[in-house]
């Protein structure tokens, strides 16, 4: 008897695993929900329309503006009868038309075609730069530089909906340790010596056009790899390293990440704690740089970016995650509808992990005042001439370009000065002036088409009409087509399947 009933429940069991196995199968092959990328025959002419000069900070009214071959080919005032019959013709009256927007520090993972990535083109953002690439080939969640390129060239050729990857970063470089995170790496990568982050820099060398620092490498490998990568002609981004001086980080980096940078380099203890980040005894007191804070220290650090002309990325909406991880404001987000439950759950594990590091009311509050103070000196940094950019470092892509542009407003930026951080100055910094970030003939045909004015205020930025990428019109219908396909993504378990397959097939060793 007790034999039958055994025999029963391994056979029911097999036949459990067996459905499990073949609904997963399913759940692989199971063909994912599509948006089709537009592709005009047709010239666009937007017609009696105001045009936002974003770099003159003016509004030209009642303007035509021709679009055909990707190109913006006329801006100004036009009869009729000189646009083209078969031509697609918006009225644009009481609508305003912009240059698009850019995402200066985005995190495009492998997966990311699977589920978000057409967002960024349904909220106007249509460049972006990606901030980490893989560390090592068939990486399963860091995305290659072959994958940047490749969808930047089907993005281009109208056979993705996605934005061009303009930059290509390397793998973040974090002093040893990495070893102990990812198997299989060179040993090089731990850049625990002078010659490994001089091969660091080798080893990228034609295959990015920049090298990503992180918190942890040492004053000796910084140097060593600031020089090497002078040598080969790729540049410097990313963290402040911790070791590093602000002012040092500024004479040798193209960009530097992350407000917190300039409150851990303001107070009386800086100095003491970059000598305990050489030590591995690194703890920030927020409460203590607060407290402490010396704006005569903040200048010269802004004085000094400013000379070096080192780009500042603030990513405030990180920082706002750290302070109001366990409020609604965070928590009931609406952009998290577009999140998958996956990437929603590893999310969550980091915004606990800090809450869980300083749980007590006077902690979280001091996290906020943390927070608040970086964007006041956010603030201050723009009047002392340095050149902000917007990058969000967020989870939800295309969507939280606006929430930035809100903060950087809330740091006291003008409206005009804020859309300068997503339009005219990414084109600048890329020097990419002549094709992007302007409504003006010649340069390519990126644009968003509003209906109300982002002059007066900064949220209309999303009261988005049609967005216009390479020249094709995504009109209201369409964009609504994506938000509803992303949607749709984020609910389903065939798309889960896919993510856990791409594990499965490439385990990392993370």
């Amino acid at each position: 008897m007790l034999h039958r009933v055994l025999k029963q429940v391994v056979i029911y069991f097999f036949i459990v695993i067996f459905l499990l196995v073949m609904l997963f199968a399913v759940g692989i092959l199971w063909p994912a929900q599509n948006v089709d990328a537009i592709k005009n025959e047709r010239s666009i002419a937007i017609i009696n329309t105001s045009v936002l000069d974003i770099a003159a900070g003016v509004i030209l009214p009642n303007q035509t503006v021709l679009i055909a071959n990707k190109k913006i080919q006329f801006v100004g005032s036009l009869p009729d009868s000189a646009i083209s019959d078969d031509a697609i013709r918006i009225d644009g009256r009481n609508n305003f038309l912009m240059p698009s927007l850019w995402d200066m520090h985005t995190h495009i993972y492998k997966i990311t075609p699977l589920l978000d990535l057409p967002l960024y083109i349904r909220y106007g953002v249509t460049n972006v730069r990606d901030m980490t690439s893989c560390p090592k080939a068939n990486d399963p969640f860091a995305a290659c530089p072959e994958d940047f390129k490749r969808w930047t060239e089907q993005a281009n050729n109208n056979q993705l909906v996605g934005p061009r990857v303009q930059g290509i970063t390397s793998w973040y470089l974090n002093g040893p340790g990495i070893h102990d995170q990812i198997q299989g790496l060179p040993e090089f990568f731990g850049a625990a010596n002078t010659q490994q982050a001089r091969e660091f820099v080798r080893y990228y060398a034609d295959k990015v056009d920049a090298i990503k620092v992180y918190n942890n490498i040492s004053r000796e490998s910084y140097f060593a790899l600031v020089d090497e990568a002078k040598k080969v002609g790729i540049d410097v981004v990313g963290h402040r390293p911790l070791a590093i001086s602000a002012i040092e980080a500024a004479q040798h980096q193209k960009s530097i990440e992350h407000a917190r940078f300039i409150l851990h380099e303001s107070f009386a203890g800086s100095a003491e704690l970059r000598e305990s980040a050489t030590q591995g005894l690194w703890r920030e007191d927020r409460r203590r740089m607060l407290d402490e804070h010396d704006p005569q220290m903040a200048n010269a650090i802004f004085t000094a970016m400013k000379n070096s002309g080192t780009w500042y990325v603030p990513t405030h909406l990180t920082r706002r995650v750290d302070a109001y991880g366990d409020d609604p404001l965070i928590l009931e987000d609406p952009a998290l509808r577009y999140l998958h439950p996956l990437m929603k759950w590893q999310w969550l594990e980091d915004v606990n992990k800090v809450i869980n590091e300083a749980p007590s009311p006077q902690e979280r509050q001091t996290y906020r005042d943390f927070y608040h103070k970086g964007l006041e000196l956010t603030g201050a940094a723009h009047r002392a001439g340095v050149k902000v950019l917007v990058g969000t470092d967020y989870i939800v892509a295309g969507i939280t370009v606006h929430n930035e542009l809100e903060q950087l407003v809330m740091a006291g930026l003008s409206a005009v000065d804020a859309l300068r951080a997503a339009t005219v100055l990414p084109a600048e910094y890329f020097g990419l002036q002549k094709e992007y970030g302007g409504v003006v003939a010649g340069m390519k045909a990126d644009l968003i088409l509003l209906n109300k004015n982002p002059f007066e205020d900064i949220r209309n930025t999303q009261s988005i009409e049609a967005v216009i990428f390479n020249g094709n019109l995504y009109d209201r219908k369409k964009l609504d087509e994506i938000s509803d396909t992303v949607e749709k993504r984020a609910r389903s378990w065939s798309i889960a399947c896919k993510i856990l397959w791409e594990f499965i097939k490439n385990p990392a060793g993370y």
